[in-house]
């Protein structure tokens, strides 16, 4: 076998061959070692090696095409996995925005509301004390008013000439006259000058 076949071929394909024709070798091996082996070997001649190295080139061709789809297949999903995670973080950051400024309106809105509830409590609050205070300032007007109109009462009363009642009956003479009869009198004088019982 001539050493022409192997030129060019990688240390892989080698490797492969040497094991298909039964040689034992591995990775320490070197490139011209495995050539050595494959050329020293006496289950194939130099035909059957040509063709059989050029199976073993085509086919790991192949494997390596199918890695690198495969590799670059796996690539594409996790860029594509990535591109799903940066798309879900911006989703979710711009829910977390809407929430916030939700919160925010809420509050705002609450506060608001706060605010015009006091403003009308206190508003109710000034509006109570007023009508408390004009409250007081006519219970007081009336009650000035009633203390006038009894103030005018006893002073009509005052202004009603006394009369002294020993001006208008005699003494009492017990050797002429009756008590009954007396008391009678007494009692008539007392109605005809306006003065009642107990006062």
């Amino acid at each position: 076998m001539k050493m022409s076949i192997l030129a060019g071929s990688r240390k892989c394909c080698l490797k492969i061959l040497a094991e298909e024709l039964g040689e034992k070798v591995n990775d320490s091996h070197k490139l011209k070692d495995l050539k050595k082996i494959i050329l020293a070997s006496k289950e194939c001649d130099e035909e059957c090696a040509k063709e059989w190295l050029n199976t073993i080139i085509e086919r790991k061709e192949k494997e390596e095409i199918q890695e690198h789809r495969r590799q670059e297949e796996i690539v594409g999903r996790k860029l594509q996995e990535e591109i799903q995670i940066e798309e879900r973080k911006q989703q979710e950051e711009i829910a977390e925005r809407k929430r916030q400024e939700e919160n925010q309106e809420r509050w705002h809105k609450k506060e608001i509301e706060e605010h015009r509830r006091k403003e009308e409590y206190e508003e109710r609050k000034r509006k109570d004390e007023m009508e408390y205070e004009l409250q007081k300032i006519r219970i007081g007007a009336e009650g000035r008013f009633s203390n006038s109109v009894a103030n005018q009462n006893v002073n009509s009363t005052q202004i009603k000439p006394k009369l002294e009642l020993y001006h208008l009956m005699q003494k009492f003479n017990s050797d002429e006259s009756d008590i009954s009869l007396y008391l009678i009198m007494f009692e008539r004088l007392t109605k005809q000058a306006e003065i009642f019982e107990n006062t």
